[in-house]
């Protein structure tokens, strides 16, 4: 524990974690009072809308928000801040015109321009919170991460809560949950103009083009495969609800963001203070094996418990505290454990591909993920319709659990031989 207070890598984890346990501790407050507000249906248009936002949200950057941590002089990294704030302005601009016109031809049009407009805003205020997230990322400035997320959490969950009273259904989820977004987003809108006065504006299409082209990989490579990941896990929610039903969909969104909040304290705060060490080691040429074992090894001690109880005592758990409705989310807990604990334990190298030029190698193990992924929920219950979703689930767990087991061993390979071009 000495060792562990001396490190700066671990002293910065903990100034992020603490405002993201503080977050996530009012998740887990609320939410056994939103399971009893809102039904499975309602659960289910959730889970819909928050994979059809990411999608729109990751498309419109090209990604290159993960290069502001990586390059050398932080005039480059502020002209990629306004160049991505151009590109996503254009794309989601584009979004909602196409959104708008294909909702004229639809039936219930008054739902769907509600859908795109929130859906289109939130994904905006999502472009500001991860370009702010990534630049405070490499300017270390933690405490600002930690409170956009705080934010966040108090506006989505409190606004949820409020709508749930007045009996707005699945309109007041993701009501609450777009407005939430949108003021935790303010606290980079601030940073922005901070940040306008201290670097002159990269004016010149010459100069823009030039950080476009250095970064090209991030478009050409790293965008086909985060699509490709968002774009299964959004095919998977429209497959569920077609061979079941949005209910059924609700109680399986439920157990998956549930099983992920450890995900969200812990994983995610580490794998950005991980981003940024391993960012400035490959700069300087030094090894970072050491400190991918040290924190892989931190993350098996921390998560090995919980996993092992929600394994055991998933349904008993998730019927205790969101309500009896919602025991079949803990079942669907119990089968989610084998693919989320190796999920939680590896996250933090998920960056590695990015760091070390390897990004044409993730898009195939992605591909690779991406089959396995849509051979369980759309390739199975169509040719056996007598599978439930519980065999499928609990197949999709076992396969995906055996290949980040080799996913590790492969992202170990990268930062051994070190940064290549690219």
């Amino acid at each position: 524990m000495k060792l562990y207070r001396q490190s700066d890598f671990f002293r910065s984890v903990l100034t992020l974690m603490t405002g993201t346990v503080v977050a996530q501790v009012i998740g887990y407050a609320v939410y056994p009072l939103i399971t009893r507000i809102y039904t499975p249906e309602d659960m289910g248009e959730l889970g819909l809308f928050s994979r059809f936002v990411p999608f729109i949200a990751t498309f419109a950057t090209v990604r290159y928000e993960f290069a502001l941590p990586l390059a050398k002089q932080d005039h480059h990294a502020f002209g990629l801040f306004r160049l991505s704030l151009r590109i996503a302005f254009i794309c989601l601009f584009s979004v909602l015109i196409f959104g708008m016109c294909y909702a004229i031809f639809r039936p219930e049009q008054k739902d769907y321009f509600i859908f795109i407009l929130m859906s289109v805003g939130s994904a905006y205020a999502s472009v500001w919170i991860s370009l702010g997230t990534n630049w405070a990322i490499r300017k270390k400035e933690f405490r600002l991460i930690s409170q956009q997320r705080v934010i966040n959490a108090l506006g989505v969950n409190g606004l949820r809560l409020i709508f749930g009273y007045f009996k707005l259904g699945s309109l007041g989820l993701l009501l609450g949950t777009f407005l939430g977004t949108l003021a935790s987003s303010f606290v980079f809108f601030r940073q922005f103009f901070h940040l306008k006065k201290e670097h002159r504006p990269v004016s010149k299409n010459k100069r823009m083009n030039a950080l476009a082209k250095e970064y090209k990989s991030f478009p050409s490579t790293n965008l086909p495969h985060a699509l490709l990941d968002l774009g299964v896990d959004s095919i998977i929610a429209w497959s569920i609800v077609e061979y079941f039903d949005k209910a059924e969909f609700g109680q399986y969104s439920l157990a998956f963001l549930v099983m992920k909040i450890p995900l969200s304290v812990v994983g995610s705060s580490i794998g950005q203070v991980f981003f940024n060490r391993v960012s400035e080691m490959a700069n300087l040429g030094e090894s970072a094996i050491p400190l991918i074992l040290k924190t892989t090894q931190t993350l098996l001690l921390l998560c090995v418990v919980p996993f092992t109880i929600i394994f055991f005592f998933g349904e008993e758990i998730f019927a205790f505290v969101f309500g009896q409705k919602w025991a079949m989310a803990g079942t669907f807990g119990e089968l989610l454990v084998p693919y989320l604990f190796f999920n939680f334990m590896l996250s933090p190298l998920s960056t590695l591909p990015i760091i070390f030029g390897r990004q044409k190698e993730a898009l195939y193990i992605g591909i690779l993920v991406a089959i396995i992924q849509l051979t369980s929920f759309t390739v199975l219950p169509h040719f056996y319709p007598f599978l439930s979703l519980y065999n499928i689930v609990l197949w999709n767990s076992l396969a995906m659990a055996i290949v980040l087991i080799g996913v590790f061993f492969v992202y170990l390979q990268f930062a051994k031989k070190g940064r290549i071009n690219g």
